[in-house]
């Protein structure tokens, strides 16, 4: 009887760990250099994980890290994170487990990046006679620090890039090999203007192009790559809904994100579009 009980002590972690976990780095860490990421990544109806690390710990500013299909027992490498990337400062460490229903688990923690040589978020080199003087224009908002958008380094130079569009969750995956490169929220069609699902390739580019349909007249869409007749990847200036199914079929990104897709896709990437 004590044998099974405890056994059935013994159990009791193992369950709790549905979900996601971030063993290593700890809570308030503080981060230099290349980081292996190591925790837990399981759920009886697991889908995928996906990284993020929140700028400020803004959600807004949340920029990709990683993602995987497989499941990660616990204590197992989730992935290797290149501190050098991102600005010093406090920040925040997200790790969402999405199940089979679309439905996540979320953890959260918190570190600090304290990289030598790179400025802490409030230093400010030391101004000239000029730029001493007050600019009340300037001072009145300052510019926000765009998000960066990175694309992980570590995917084999050889490996086949394509483009994977979830219509589901709403998401984008630049694929290197095996290896996902990039990953974010979009904005596919709207009801009555379908997205269509299937395997296509990106067959021209623009830098900035018009598009015209019935119900929109739309000047200087940016960062623009057709895959599929009048269907495209592009940026989209004019709205911020993005995890929301608003365009007219086309697959919306943020501009910076449609920019640097823009730049490392060629003509003829595989763009597969699932539903």
């Amino acid at each position: 009887m004590a044998a099974l009980l405890a056994l059935a002590i013994l159990a009791v972690p193992a369950l709790a760990q549905d979900g996601g976990t971030i063993s290593f780095p700890t809570a308030n860490a503080t981060v230099t250099g290349t980081v292996t990421v190591n925790g837990s990544a399981t759920h009886p109806t697991f889908r995928k994980w996906q990284a993020d690390l929140m700028l400020d710990g803004d959600p807004s500013r949340a920029t990709f890290l990683a993602l995987g299909e497989t499941p990660i027992a616990a204590g197992g490498e989730l992935f290797t994170w290149d501190t050098t990337r991102y600005p010093n400062g406090d920040h925040i460490l997200r790790l969402r487990v999405v199940h089979s229903n679309l439905n996540y688990d979320e953890t959260f923690v918190p570190v600090t990046i304290a990289n030598a040589g790179a400025p802490a978020p409030d230093e400010k080199p030391a101004p000239t006679d000029d730029e001493a003087k007050p600019d009340p224009a300037a001072e009145e908002k300052p510019a926000a620090e765009p998000t960066p958008v990175v694309f992980r380094t570590d995917a084999p130079a050889d490996g086949k890039r394509w483009i994977a569009i979830d219509i589901s969750d709403q998401s984008l995956t630049a694929w290197q090999g095996d290896v996902p490169i990039f990953q974010t929220t979009v904005s596919t069609g709207k009801p009555g203007y379908r997205t269509l699902p299937g395997t296509f390739a990106v067959y021209r580019k623009y830098e900035e192009t018009r598009m015209r349909g019935a119900d929109y007249d739309t000047p200087d869409v940016p960062w623009t790559m057709y895959y599929d007749g009048g269907f495209a990847i592009h940026g989209a200036y004019w709205h911020n809904n993005f995890g929301t199914p608003v365009s007219h079929g086309c697959v919306n990104l943020r501009v910076p994100e449609a920019k640097a897709l823009f730049e490392w896709a060629d003509v003829g990437t595989e763009v597969v579009v699932t539903q």
